[in-house]
């Protein structure tokens, strides 16, 4: 009887421990993002000397003028694609945190993008584009998956109303497992809340 009991006992902690790891569901605190956002767009539209006051000015950021400018850098990222020898740099569209909504700036980058498509596409039959949804690593396995996929969809659905045909888009989310920045802050989960556009020969 004793060992009966002694193993339902263990059997609940393990099941308890299971529990415990499979989700990584946190809290996150979304009050730090607005002050990084602020500090990158401030760094995005200064000259270099005054990106430099405006930061040092700035005691409580955790962000040195050097790493703020390599964010800003990486933040207007893409995916360089070679076809036939010509290589197209496609700029990658951000997201909000939990959502899967082009803004009206990520628009505007997706429009551009649908100008190089369009251009390489006349002068190569075939051409198919691949469009790779990512998340940051906040929220379960399965919800970034599913996250990926809507702003997979949201830029697929962008390209489709510039003119893009639908059966040369192809989609696939990656979720968290693809990040472009891996420190553990605002600005770098901000940076891998994105679709990345790729083409196909």
């Amino acid at each position: 009887m004793k060992s009966v009991l002694k193993n339902t006992v263990l059997g609940i902690c393990a099941l308890g421990l299971l529990a415990g790891c499979a989700s990584k569901d946190v809290e996150y605190d979304d009050s730090a993002v607005t002050n990084v956002d602020q500090q990158i767009d401030r760094v995005a539209v200064s000259d270099d000397k005054a990106q430099s006051s405006a930061l040092n000015s700035n005691t409580d950021s955790q962000y040195s003028t050097d790493s703020l400018q390599k964010i800003t850098n990486a933040s207007v990222n893409g995916v360089k694609s070679d076809i036939n020898g010509k290589v197209v740099l496609l700029e990658s569209v951000h997201f909000g945190f939990d959502k899967y909504k082009l803004s009206d700036e990520m628009r505007k980058i997706a429009s551009a993008n649908y100008i190089k498509i369009d251009e390489v596409a006349q002068s190569y039959e075939g051409l198919k584009v691949k469009i790779e949804g990512n998340t940051d690593e906040w929220g379960s396995d399965e919800y970034n998956y599913a996250l990926g996929l809507k702003r997979a969809k949201a830029a697929k659905d962008a390209l489709i109303a510039d003119g893009v045909n639908e059966k040369d888009i192809v989609m696939v989310s990656f979720g968290e497992s693809n990040p472009v920045c891996t420190q553990k802050n605002t600005a770098c989960w901000k940076m891998n809340r994105r679709a990345d556009y790729r083409l196909l020969p």
